[in-house]
């Protein structure tokens, strides 16, 4: 059977396939109860029925031009992939790489799917309407070349990246599964809330680096990981400004940029665990117009509209963390 046909088989009927979430594995190995850099942990199972029922309202889109966008976009990456490739489509999604088919179809299913259940449970509408590319590459040297051969680019991060402008993920899967996640985020923000401002981008991204989807109630939970030590090394020299001055300046990439996702990334983190990161998105976004950076949505759901004492709990709150 030729590669062709092998990859056109495992098109599957369009929307997402419902199944039992599985504990997710990597291809590095990671202990489930001490996560390190670069995690994301699955628990528990639950009911093929009921794992996509909130998402009917967000799978109203044209699903049979989705599926002939995925299709297109999966023969084109067979071609660019070559002899060593295979790809594996899931309307919205085509992923590809040097990997078999059942490690992408393994990606997918113990991890991309039950993440954008998860996702789409906690924050986000809308769904997206074109293709989202995902290049999952067995080892650094494999990825580095097809960075480098397919979009021409060098010097780029150990663990991956997203080119929002095609829509594509390109990984170093064998770093794990957090900065897939990470992107993932990204690519699914862009669609539900056009114009975010990059601290929320890349706080919201982060924080799902090391994360746990949690299954009964299809949640997806941050935990604690490496961007903390930059935080409260940033507080013990005196170089963490205020929130307020995070949200509005306009330097999230300058030279403060380690702290600055580490700050953004707690920050999300500490209205989770107080139950408010799903409340503010969703008041951020439907004010962004009037509020563009989230600063006055952010002090009305923390019910304070001073920065000083938001800024003292928040320290306060990163000296309990483990």
């Amino acid at each position: 059977m030729s590669r062709w046909r092998t990859w056109l088989l495992v098109l599957a009927p369009l929307p997402i396939v419902s199944s039992s979430l599985l504990v997710s594995r990597y291809v590095r190995s990671q202990a489930a109860a001490a996560p390190t850099t670069n995690t994301v942990l699955s628990a528990g199972a639950v009911a093929a029925s009921s794992r996509h029922a909130h998402l009917d309202g967000a799978l109203a889109v044209d699903q049979r031009q989705l599926a002939r966008a995925c299709a297109q976009t999966g023969a084109r990456l067979a071609r660019q992939l070559g002899e060593d490739g295979h790809v594996f489509v899931r309307a919205p999604y085509v992923l590809g790489g040097d990997l078999s088919l059942a490690q992408l179809e393994a990606w997918y299913t113990q991890t991309v799917e039950p993440a954008t259940t998860a996702m789409h449970h906690a924050y986000f509408d809308a769904p997206p309407e074109e293709p989202i590319t995902m290049l999952l590459f067995s080892s650094e040297d494999s990825y580095e070349h097809y960075a480098r051969a397919l979009f021409g680019d060098e010097g780029i991060s150990v663990f991956g990246y997203y080119r929002p402008a095609s829509r594509t993920l390109v990984m170093n899967i064998s770093t794990g599964g957090g900065t897939l996640l990470h992107e993932l985020t990204h690519a699914l923000l862009a669609w539900d809330f056009p114009g975010v401002p990059e601290w929320f981008n890349e706080g919201l991204a982060s924080l799902h680096e090391q994360s746990r989807i949690v299954a009964r109630d299809e949640a997806i939970e941050g935990l604690v990981n490496w961007r903390l030590l930059v935080l409260r090394r940033a507080i013990a020299a005196g170089e963490l400004r205020s929130l307020g001055e995070l949200l509005e300046a306009d330097d999230f990439r300058g030279g403060l940029e380690a702290i600055n996702y580490a700050q953004a990334r707690y920050l999300c983190l500490y209205l989770q665990q107080r139950g408010l990161l799903g409340e503010f998105y969703r008041e951020f976004r439907a004010h962004h117009r009037s509020d563009p950076h989230g600063a006055a949505t952010l002090q009305r759901v923390l019910g304070e509209d001073r920065w000083q004492p938001i800024d003292a709990d928040f320290v306060r709150w990163i000296a309990t963390l483990p």
